[in-house]
């Protein structure tokens, strides 16, 4: 019996699907810097979970741009912004 159950497991392990290596964030708002991800379901403003990479701190962002962003924890880093 037990040899099933173990069998079971590492099907499911082989079948598991692994979450995006990075996600597309909104700028929602520039006062203070606040970023979604996650389909809107996920919220990080600067100095709360948000963290930026040298790039991104250097652009000015306006409500609506997207950025490509690592989801760590519970925070967020945002790489740079995309061109749509």
């Amino acid at each position: 019996m037990y040899e099933y159950a173990l069998a079971r497991r590492l099907k499911a392990l082989g079948s598991a699907r692994s979450a995006p290596a990075w996600h597309l964030a909104a700028c929602v708002s520039t006062d203070p810097l606040t970023f979604t991800a996650l389909d809107g379901n996920a919220r990080f403003v600067r100095g709360e979970g948000l963290t930026l990479t040298a790039l991104a701190a250097a652009r000015e962002w306006r409500t609506g741009d997207k950025a490509a962003a690592l989801l760590s924890g519970t925070g967020l880093l945002v790489l740079d912004r995309v061109q749509a």
